[in-house]
């Protein structure tokens, strides 16, 4: 049985800030009680302990970390990230749905930074 997070975000956000691209989908503008995060350096530092990929965030830094994704899909209206078998985020977690109005709010350049986040990374993105 698939364990699925599931939430419609009002807040999209997607910008390169401190050398990092990060793309954001919250359930609120000012008090997320739901969200997620990703995040990736523009340029990789060599001499950190940090791997070269991007770094997910969901509802909670106890439920976060580096990769683990097999698939991210962004549609019209939905963004869709699939987990690894082995992921280590939350209890089991198979599916994130994030559901969203496509004419409101969407920054235009989600599907670049999302490119950005995901090249040369074991998941599979596609953007429709």
């Amino acid at each position: 049985m698939k364990n699925t997070f599931t939430f419609r975000a009002a807040s999209i956000a997607a910008q390169e800030a401190d050398e990092s691209y990060i793309v954001g989908f919250a359930d609120s503008r000012t008090q997320p009680q739901e969200y997620i995060i990703l995040q990736r350096s523009v340029q990789p530092d060599t001499d950190d302990d940090e791997p070269d990929t991007y770094f997910l965030e969901i509802n909670d830094q106890e439920c976060s970390g580096y990769g683990g994704l097999k698939s991210a899909t962004l549609g019209h209206g939905t963004f869709t990230l699939v987990l690894a078998d082995d992921n280590e985020y939350g209890n089991g977690l198979d599916t994130v749905t994030v559901t969203f109005d496509p004419d409101q709010g969407v920054p235009a350049d989600l599907k670049t930074f999302l490119g950005q986040i995901f090249q040369g990374t074991d998941c599979t993105f596609s953007a429709s």
